[in-house]
Order: C-alpha cells, then sequence, then structure tokens
C-alpha cells in the first residue's frame, strides 16, 4: 500500500481493527482504548502497519506503547516486589494521529510523535 493518505489510513485501520463505517475515526483515538488493540493482537497491527505503508520502524518500541500478552496485575506485582525491578503498568498513548504524522513522514520517530499536538485533523497536515 503505497498511498500515504489519510483515506488510506483510516481504511487501513477500519479493516485491521474491524471497526464498523458508522465510527468516525479521528486523530485522538487510542490504538488500545479505542481500537481495542492489545497485547499480540497490538503488536501484530503495528507490524502490518509499518509493512502496509513502508515505515521505517525507526525507534519504534512495543513495550512505550503497549503491555505484553498477560502483564497484568499479578505480573506487575512479581517484577516490582518480589524481583526488585522496576516495572510500571502506565505506558504512552499510541494514538491514530501518531500513525498518520509517521505515515506522512515515512518513518516512526518517538519524539518527534510523542510531542506532536494528537487533536489536530487529517487536513490540517
Amino acid at each position: 500500500m503505497e498511498n500515504r493518505s489519510w483515506e488510506s489510513l483510516e481504511s487501513f485501520v477500519r479493516r485491521e481493527a474491524c471497526l464498523s463505517s458508522k465510527i468516525a475515526i479521528t486523530p485522538d483515538m487510542s490504538v488500545e482504548g479505542d481500537l481495542g488493540q492489545q497485547g499480540d493482537e497490538a503488536d501484530f497491527f503495528m507490524q502490518r502497519f509499518f509493512e502496509a505503508f513502508g515505515i521505517e520502524r525507526g525507534d519504534y518500541d512495543f513495550h512505550r506503547y503497549f503491555l505484553m500478552e498477560g502483564e497484568g496485575i499479578l505480573y506487575h506485582f512479581l517484577v516490582k516486589y518480589v524481583m526488585r525491578r522496576r516495572h510500571c503498568l502506565k505506558r504512552e498513548p499510541l494514538t491514530v494521529g501518531m500513525l498518520h504524522e509517521a505515515l506522512l513522514n515515512g518513518k516512526w520517530s518517538a519524539g518527534a510523535l510523542s510531542s506532536h499536538d494528537q487533536g489536530s485533523s487529517p487536513s490540517a497536515h
């Protein structure tokens, strides 16, 4: 998929997240919360995103945005209190707006995407 338009991203998101055409896709939608992509599903979603649009992975790190499959309260307790290693359940939100920005740039750059105003409309790009 070479088309790097908002419409092509919207089509990809609908297909991969199984969203109805009645649901509006906006830049501030969370890939995890709003699109329901978590754990292994989120990993596959992002792999397909990079492949479908030919985007360089850059400094993309799955663990920055998503918890691993099964990484819940029990896992957190074991790592933090039994193994005495740093662990946090909070992750940085990954939005459709960030996907769009990476799509336009052709490369994932976490710093640039994190500081980007995710609430802007796709037509502003």
